[in-house]
């Protein structure tokens, strides 16, 4: 395309060599008058997506009024009618000498017999699009950057919430923003990837990655290593946020990996100073060797640091923390990186990357840390006190006294324990209510699921006159004698004496907590408010029903604790809490694809059909909400809280009506 030329509706321009795209004008509803000029793959057309880069994206047109101008001077205008809606705003140094082209790398270029005036790979920020042989990130001298900008929605290319950038940082890494909070961090680049996206480098397609960084300019560049027509290759950062690489197999679009990939990979997920590690297809977060947790969100150190605290523990394959707060030291050795910290006293942590920044040092809280399972990863240096040590397994190992004070003062808490239990047997042996099973008696064990062994319930005649004030009062007493009794103490420690930091959640009930036994196995604790009207009828409730009702997609009831006054409910721990946290968030929500919906719905479907149909009991839940559909570790929907739930022990209890509202507003 020559100067003194324009382009009008239903004329196109097309890429040089094979033809692999088209420059015109587009609507993304073909019913609509309104449209934008951009650049689109050939035969593929731009409302299945791509689209990869726009010149008016905030300012659509009448097609039918507009046309794109290449002018005498080398200046290209976008006119609807009188009105100049877009422009390059350059000019040819030699007479008539200007060309523009659309090559086949998707860059449309201006040019004269001198230099380049214009190209749009320059201006990357028109797009939510990268193509290999653009740059991403940040030039020094003229204080622009290249970067990606997500679409309003798929139907409304303007500049979204999401941008996709390098950070002007000492120490830059990719981030991804949501507005001004960080979305995701991709990380440091270590010579093949960026060390928070390990799959990057594992792409099916040919292309080769580079990664610049100088006093000029800072970037990230992908590159064909084969001509690029049989492996087309893009990365969309899509309106919710997601990063998607694609390439164009046999005639459609392929994904070859989507960022972020698991909860892991949302920024800071698990707070400062705790690390974020994927198990099971659940999060773990844990506290950094030698921290301790202070918060929901968040460790400190167990000692204070100082100048003396000289010892390090490694945390290994991770990608390293956001370097905010980080110094690059240059490229030396490991031993010297440990130095250079040692020599700082605010220095919390180093790791030394391979190229180009070697070694790096933290001062502050470390934020944005999660572990992968590949190897040959980065491996971090935590400090610790000067009195600590850490194990082969990160925890923390105290001074040899301690080796020998604390088991003698778990065997003396044992010992008080054992004559605590033998006094209350004898005084409850005449008064107690024993709930047994045939040929057992009050002591005897049963074995859990998990191998342990635990008592049968005992009640006092006081804690059995309380069981019977509903109806179905001896129903529930015959279904604790198949129970696992917990003592209270047991559950105490294992919720953290029923701190604030272990409450899961809170209803008419009481209050949920989770625990951990020492075994290990987690629990989750419903706990009965003494100032509940509901809790003793809902607790009855859902021990009677809970005990007999098995199935996949059922919380399992693990077993109960009725001492004195307490009666606590003793569950299996879901990893990933309740539906309600992903579909209502607007970060959790894009991480559930359409089969994962679809499985979720149709395992809470099994579990409604079992309870109707198939179980020995017909339940009507009543309740069912998605709050209470929780999630394991594998996103399996597990349906809880049947408090209020009812037995229909036939067809007429099923077509009759409560007199009470029941349920949730």
């Amino acid at each position: 395309m020559y100067q003194n030329s324009a382009l009008v509706n239903n004329q196109n321009l097309t890429s040089t060599g094979d033809h692999l795209f088209r420059l015109g004008f587009f609507s993304l509803d073909n019913s609509s008058a309104n449209g934008y000029l951009g650049i689109w793959y050939c035969n593929l057309t731009p409302q299945e997506g791509t689209v990869v880069w726009i010149a008016n994206r905030n300012k659509p047109v009448n097609k039918s009024m507009a046309s794109f101008n290449f002018t005498s001077d080398g200046n290209l205008i976008l006119f609807e009618e009188d009105r100049n809606v877009w422009s390059t705003e350059t000019r040819s140094t030699g007479l008539n000498s200007a060309r523009l082209q659309l090559l086949d790398s998707g860059n449309l270029v201006l040019n004269d017999s001198y230099s380049i005036l214009w190209q749009s790979f320059e201006h990357p920020n028109d797009s939510d699009t990268y193509l290999p042989g653009m740059k991403l990130g940040f030039n020094s001298r003229t204080n622009t950057s290249w970067r990606e900008v997500s679409w309003k929605n798929s139907a409304d290319p303007s500049p979204g919430d999401y941008i996709k950038l390098i950070r002007a940082l000492p120490i830059p890494d990719l981030v991804i923003f949501n507005r001004s909070a960080k979305y995701h961090r991709s990380g440091l680049w270590n010579g093949n990837e960026f060390v928070g996206h390990p799959s990057m480098a594992n792409s099916q397609v040919a292309i080769n990655f580079t990664f610049v960084s100088n006093e000029n300019e800072t970037y990230y560049m992908a590159n064909y290593t084969a001509p690029p027509k049989p492996v087309l290759s893009r990365t969309v950062l899509c309106h919710n946020g997601t990063s998607q690489r694609w390439f164009l197999g046999t005639g459609e679009w392929q994904l070859l990996w989507s960022i972020p990939e698991d909860v892991c990979d949302m920024y800071n997920y698990c707070g400062r100073n705790k690390m974020c590690t994927k198990k099971y297809n659940g999060p773990v977060c844990q506290c950094l060797p030698g921290f301790v947790k202070i918060e929901e969100n968040g460790c400190q150190s167990e000692k204070p640091l100082n100048c003396s605290s000289n010892q390090f523990s490694a945390v290994h394959n991770v990608k390293v923390p956001d370097t905010e707060n980080a110094t690059a030291r240059g490229n030396i050795s490991l031993d010297d990186c440990k130095n250079f910290c040692l020599d700082d006293c605010s220095c919390v942590a180093y790791a030394v990357i391979s190229a180009p920044y070697g070694c790096i040092t933290w001062t502050g809280d470390l934020l944005d840390l999660r572990t992968f399972d590949d190897e040959g990863l980065d491996d971090l240096y935590i400090r610790l006190a000067g009195n600590l040590n850490i194990d082969s397994n990160g925890s923390t190992r105290k001074h040899a006294w301690a080796a020998i004070a604390i088991p003698l003062l778990l065997g003396f808490f044992l010992l008080c324990c054992v004559g605590l239990l033998m006094w209350r047997k004898r005084n409850r042996a005449s008064t107690g209510l024993l709930l047994q099973l045939p040929n057992l008696k009050e002591g005897d064990s049963m074995t859990r699921d998990d191998g342990s062994e635990s008592r049968l319930v005992s009640i006092d005649s006081e804690d059995s006159r309380d069981l019977h004030n509903t109806d179905k009062g001896v129903g529930m007493l015959n279904t604790l004698g198949l129970l696992p009794s917990y003592d209270f103490c047991t559950i105490k420690n294992a919720t953290n004496n029923f701190s604030d930091g272990n409450k899961l959640g809170e209803g008419g009930f009481g209050v949920v907590y989770k625990g951990q036994l020492e075994d290990g196995q987690r629990i989750a604790v419903k706990k009965l408010s003494r100032n509940s009207s509901q809790g003793p009828n809902e607790f009855q409730n859902e021990l009677s029903l809970i005990a007999k009702l098995q199935h996949r997609n059922l919380v399992r009831l693990l077993g109960c604790c009725i001492e004195g006054a307490e009666r606590l409910i003793v569950l299996e721990y879901m990893e990933n809490k309740s539906l309600d946290a992903f579909i209502y968030d607007k970060t959790k929500s894009s991480l559930l694809d359409w089969q994962k919906r679809l499985d979720i719905i149709i395992g809470i479907a099994r579990g409604l059909l079992y309870l109707h149909q198939d179980s020995i009991l017909r339940v009507i839940h009543r309740d069912l909400k998605p709050s209470n559909i929780l999630l394991d570790r594998d996103m399996t929907p597990k349906i809880s809280d049947f408090g209020i739930a009812r037995i229909a022990e036939g067809d007429r209890d099923l077509a009759d009506g409560t007199t009470r509202p029941i349920g949730t507003l």
